[in-house]
């Protein structure tokens, strides 16, 4: 029986509500910025979390909050009306104070909620694959999940989630949820691979190519996680670096994988772990996997290096 079934409906329904004020924006037209880590965020990015974080605030007062974006000071006057004129449009509720949610992230709590508000900017601001994402931990052990991609393999919006001990699911255009599985891909030489378009390192493919492997999906976002996890890619290979290895980013994926039968480790092997807002790993590169080829993969990986 599934132990937090409004946690994982509030889930779906947030992320599905999410991805339409981000395509709201990106046919109105969006503001761009630069953080302060000289990363990307757009007005889009803040819209979808005010929206997130404020329904989180109301379903689940006493929660926590860890959430991607924090900087109410790019929001001036026009950004906020445009924002209303979103909601508005979307028929979604009004807030009497847009900013307020941005920082808002509750009391400190057992129980966590990690909040991607689109991962892969670059991609969305390029009109190419996103996604939003968003967790659900207890003492930072990851619960529930769902991750929303619109135009997942040219099927329009594709929602995928996942429950521990509960199997990994993914709907197509508001149908209904089927379980997925990893791909029972045993022979090296036939990966798939599944990497960055923006954030790659050189080490990724020489890696991959050195192994002998030919295929290659290159797409943003942490729906690279959601294509190992419905088998359309056997390996994921994501570098790390720990200034920017956020909870956000990985425990929906994270999830996913592992509850669609794959597996998720650094290169080390070792699990990834989550405090709070940081993502713990003991070295620079995760490995996603359909499972059957993890230990192969890593023990390569050592050889190489």
């Amino acid at each position: 029986m599934p132990r937090f079934k409004k946690e994982l409906e509030l889930a779906i329904e947030l992320v599905r509500k999410a991805t339409q004020i981000a395509e709201w924006f990106s046919k109105k037209g969006f503001e761009s910025f630069l953080k302060l880590d000289q990363s990307p965020v757009t007005l889009a990015d803040f819209a979808s979390q005010i929206y997130i974080v404020s329904q989180l605030k109301e379903y689940f007062p006493d929660d926590e909050i860890i959430a991607e974006e924090e900087n109410i000071d790019l929001i001036n006057i026009k950004a906020e009306d445009l924002i209303k004129q979103c909601f508005n449009e979307l028929n979604l509720k009004k807030l009497k104070n847009v900013k307020e949610n941005i920082r808002f992230r509750g009391k400190s709590s057992e129980r966590q909620w990690t909040v991607d508000p689109i991962d892969g900017t670059i991609g969305y601001q390029k009109g190419l694959s996103y996604a939003v994402g968003i967790g659900f931990m207890i003492k930072s052990n990851p619960k529930v999940c769902a991750i929303a991609v619109p135009n997942y393999n040219e099927k329009l919006l594709a929602i995928f989630t996942a429950e521990e001990g509960q199997g990994s699911q993914v709907s197509y255009n508001n149908k209904n949820f089927n379980p997925i599985r990893v791909s029972q891909n045993e022979n090296l030489h036939m990966i798939r691979l599944c990497h960055s378009l923006h954030y790659d390192q050189p080490w990724v493919l020489n890696f991959a190519k050195k192994i002998g492997i030919r295929k290659f999906i290159q797409i943003d976002s942490m729906a690279k996680f959601c294509k190992v996890a419905e088998g359309t890619a056997d390996l994921y290979i994501k570098p790390l670096d720990a200034v920017h290895s956020f909870t956000w980013d990985f425990m929906p994926g994270d999830l996913i994988v592992k509850e669609a039968g794959g597996n998720v480790t650094d290169i080390n092997g070792e699990h990834l772990k989550f405090k709070k807002e940081k993502c713990l790993w003991t070295a620079p590169g995760i490995v996603a996997s359909n499972g059957i080829l993890h230990k192969k993969i890593l023990e390569l990986y050592q050889s190489n290096h």
